[in-house]
């Protein structure tokens, strides 16, 4: 009774009902002035909002958390609604209705899809080489004391300058915009994998190391069967901030020399100052982003039952 209770009164569930009394009784001041696209496409995505939150509601541990990022989402959609759509308060050309934002995945869900699948496939490449690349190179330089304290401050030179800043230049440079993505991806993200690998197999126990250097383990098996499962936990901790780097530089690439993706469907928004496919462009970006790093999250929970 309590759990039902909580699921129906609270402040995402008052938000959320007063969402779909604004969007469909009550009539607002732009309506007079501008187009408003149909209500159902931004209260279809308020009611995804508000069922995610419910789902988490059911586990305690995070319930209060669900309670107040669902409060926070379906209150600002709510201000949205009021300050522009219902009073317009704002220039709507700059900050247009949430109605018209959201029937944009409506409209062009085809180009959006098809820029997504193609942004993926550049994420995904440049991220699995500069984690492979990492790691291994990381696990490497980490083993060999000399080697660690000849590179480590050398990488930690190179990494200070952000791939955002020559990522023109690669995009230009490289023969095709599918390498150039991928080397912008690869150059944002390996040099934190491998500066953090090099620290975590310098800071393994030393007790660890001599008992396995005791009983005649093999450099493979050392490195397989200690350093890897020693550092994979932390690797996976990076993997989230790694990812939101990638992300972040390809569509700063896309927006410069990309003809489809993520990137290049906000810029192709901007150039014709449709602002409305814009910011709707970003939401998805934002969306990607944040499904990204909870599917990484779920399988840290699946695959690392250990830490150290």
């Amino acid at each position: 009774m309590k759990k039902l209770f909580r699921s129906v009164f609270n402040f995402p569930t008052l938000f959320f009902v007063l969402i779909i009394v604004l969007s469909l009784a009550v009539p607002g001041k732009m309506n007079a002035r501008f187009k408003i696209q149909s209500p159902y496409p931004f209260i279809v995505c308020c009611l995804l909002t508000w069922i995610f939150f419910q789902i988490k509601l059911r586990n305690t541990e995070s319930a209060q958390s669900a309670e107040d990022v669902a409060g926070i989402v379906l209150g600002f959609l709510l201000i949205w609604e009021i300050v522009v759509t219902k009073f317009d308060l704002l220039p709507f050309v700059f900050v247009p209705a949430p109605e018209n934002v959201f029937a944009v995945f409506v409209h062009d869900y085809k180009m959006i899809l098809s820029g997504f699948a193609r942004s993926i496939f550049l994420l995904l490449s440049g991220f699995t080489a500069s984690l492979i690349a990492g790691v291994g190179l990381g696990t490497a330089v980490g083993w060999i004391p000399r080697l660690r304290n000849a590179v480590f401050p050398i990488a930690k030179a190179i990494s200070t300058v952000p791939a955002l800043i020559y990522s023109p230049y690669l995009v230009v440079m490289m023969p095709t915009f599918t390498s150039a993505s991928i080397f912008v991806i690869f150059c944002g993200t390996f040099w934190m994998l491998f500066m953090n690998m090099i620290q975590r197999v310098g800071t393994i126990d030393t007790r660890i190391i001599n008992t396995a250097k005791i009983l005649n383990v093999k450099t493979g098996t050392m490195i397989f069967k200690i350093i890897l499962p020693y550092s994979l936990p932390h690797i996976w901790n990076d993997m989230t901030t790694v990812l939101s780097i990638s992300v972040m530089t390809l569509t700063v690439a896309e927006m410069i020399g990309a003809e489809r993706g993520m990137g290049f469907y906000v810029r192709r928004s901007l150039d014709y100052a449709n602002y409305t496919q814009s910011i709707a462009g970003i939401i998805f970006i934002a969306l990607v982003i944040t499904g990204l790093n909870a599917i990484i999250t779920a399988l840290r929970k699946k695959v690392i039952k250990w830490s150290y």
